[in-house]
């Protein structure tokens, strides 16, 4: 704009070639201007400098909003501020030239040298503006909001001073962090915001406890569901009448709520969320269901039912939300799983990967080690020895091929899984944090190819589309996800997945039964043996 001035004086506005500002007649007027400025007390004058690429928009403008059809720069015209109206055209640099040797009786000394390097100086002046108004710009850029729901999981100790400390979106990327639990665990919440605050981390614009979800789910861009409605404990098996330390065996009476109507409570939570998700969220966010992992003493007779939660929000959220973006993780089990085959091979277990879980994650799973593989082995009987890039099929380094087949399930899921009583979340935090940066900067480990990930079936492996299943997954270069559709599935795989199914559909019974009946009707129809009468009358 223009500054006016209290005393009747002309005015000059002079453009600059737009992004010429390398322009010669620019600095040759600029310098003579700045003179007039320095020499009269009440002479004003405001300079526009455009880019190369914006200067023809600029003419434009200039003819509609005044009339005049001057092309080229720069250009100069004086605004009569004290008597309003429009500006008058002085013209280009020689007429400013003549008009200023006529009324100032000042002329330009300047050699074609010298105004050579004043415009390299505005050109450099010009992209070091440009460049700070993009830096101004980054930073002034929209907090990116993360919705964590269950945030008084264990998990979240270590899951949210990640979040606070490092970034998963642009390392630039501020965020806004709200977090949410069960009203009954306000008080814990409120420790859990203080605590965030009190390490003055990096990364959030705000950090806030919140007990209603509407607000805070306005432009979320990522939603994690960490550990929520947990299965009720109604009672033990057999009553101890000694107050002792609560042991493995203790842990074992426990008896809980029939799964059944923990699925309906599940069922109500998730869709009660759902809608404000659908009603509030922007279509682009990305929702993640980590649940509880059951891999600890603890917690293992109440493993989260992700698949079941994964499908719930499916149902409520479309078609606002892509299915794409609802997903439910599998990380803990995966880690659990190498660290197993990883103690069996004498490696380590970042040595062991592509493992595949199919199936129902919270329910029954089947785990898949055909395109597993193993590097570094450094065992004396190992055989073959080569450098860091060199691997081999996991069951292909198995000592005991009996011991993948028969007990590694078990060793997994009980054995392992009783030696854990006091469970801390660090393993499942962990899980979370790695599919995070790979969902959203594509941060992957060359040597691992394959995932396993909660997703709605489009027909793969036989499963039923739109059936939310565990499949082996591989990122794709946009940070999305895309199902690997050339596994080799054996007989005994298939059994196994199949039986998976069956599992899901049964847990989805208590929202519908009728999906469960029309895949069992439909394996009747492919499992029914021939009738032999039939084959005779053919022949």
């Amino acid at each position: 704009g223009f500054k006016k001035c209290n005393e009747s004086e002309t005015i000059f506005k002079l453009s600059l070639i737009p992004g010429i500002c390398d322009c010669p007649y620019f600095a040759r007027i600029e310098l003579l201007a700045d003179k007039l400025v320095q020499d009269l007390p009440n002479f004003k004058l405001t300079k526009i400098v455009k880019q190369a690429s914006e200067w023809k928009d600029f003419t434009i403008w200039l003819e509609s909003e005044h009339g005049w059809t001057m092309k080229k720069s720069p250009i100069v015209w004086r605004e009569l501020v004290d008597q309003g109206g429009q500006g008058s055209l002085i013209g280009d640099a020689n007429d400013f030239q003549e008009y200023v040797a006529a009324y100032y009786n000042l002329y330009s000394s300047l050699t074609t040298e010298e105004m050579l390097e004043i415009a390299e100086d505005n050109t450099r002046f010009k992209q070091a503006e440009e460049a700070e108004k993009i830096e101004e710009a980054v930073q002034r850029v929209t907090p990116s909001k993360i919705v964590v729901i269950g945030a008084c999981s264990k998990a979240a100790t270590y899951l949210l001073p990640y979040l606070a400390t490092y970034s998963i979106f642009d390392p630039k990327e501020r965020i806004v962090l709200h977090l949410y639990d069960d009203p009954e665990q306000a008080e814990m919440l409120r420790s859990i915001e203080e605590d965030l605050q009190d390490l003055a981390a990096p990364m959030p614009a705000e950090i806030r406890a919140v007990t209603e979800l509407t607000n805070s789910l306005c432009d979320a861009k990522q939603i994690i569901f960490l550990d929520v409605v947990p299965r009720l404990q109604i009672g033990y098996e057999e009553f101890s009448t000694s107050n002792t330390k609560t042991t493995t065996a203790t842990l074992d009476l426990r008896k809980f709520e029939a799964r059944e109507v923990w699925l309906q409570r599940r069922y109500a939570f998730f869709t009660a969320i759902g809608m404000l998700i659908k009603t509030h969220c922007p279509s682009s966010v990305r929702i993640l269901v980590t649940g509880n992992p059951g891999l600890d003493a603890d917690s293992s007779n109440s493993a989260s039912p992700v698949n079941f939660d994964v499908a719930v929000l499916h149902k409520v959220t479309a078609p606002q939300i892509p299915f794409r973006q609802i997903a439910g993780l599998v990380g803990s089990i995966e880690q659990r799983i190498k660290a197993t085959v990883a103690t069996n091979l004498r490696v380590f277990s970042h040595d062991v990967t592509d493992v595949v879980v199919w199936g129902n994650i919270g329910g029954k799973t089947f785990i898949d080690l055909s395109r597993s593989r193993v590097y570094r082995r450094r065992a004396p009987d190992v055989g073959v020895v080569a450098g860091s890039w060199f691997s081999i099929l996991t069951l292909e380094a198995a000592h005991d091929l009996d011991w993948f087949t028969n007990e590694m399930q078990d060793e997994v899921f009980k054995k392992r899984t009783k030696v854990i009583t006091d469970y801390i979340g660090l393993s499942h935090a962990q899980a979370v944090i790695r599919l995070l940066n790979e969902w959203w900067n594509g941060m992957v480990n060359d040597e691992e190819r394959i995932h396993s990930l909660v997703v709605a079936s489009e027909d793969w492996y036989g499963v039923p589309r739109g059936i939310v299943f565990s499949f082996p997954v591989t990122r794709c270069p946009k940070s999305c996800w895309s199902v690997v559709e050339d596994m080799e599935i054996s007989t005994n795989t298939m059994t196994e997945i199949e039986a998976c199914i069956k599992d899901v559909l049964e847990d989805w019974a208590v929202v519908d039964p009728e999906p469960l009946r029309t895949y069992l009707e439909d394996r009747k129809d492919i499992t029914k043996p021939e009738d032999p009468t039939e084959m005779e009358s053919e022949e």
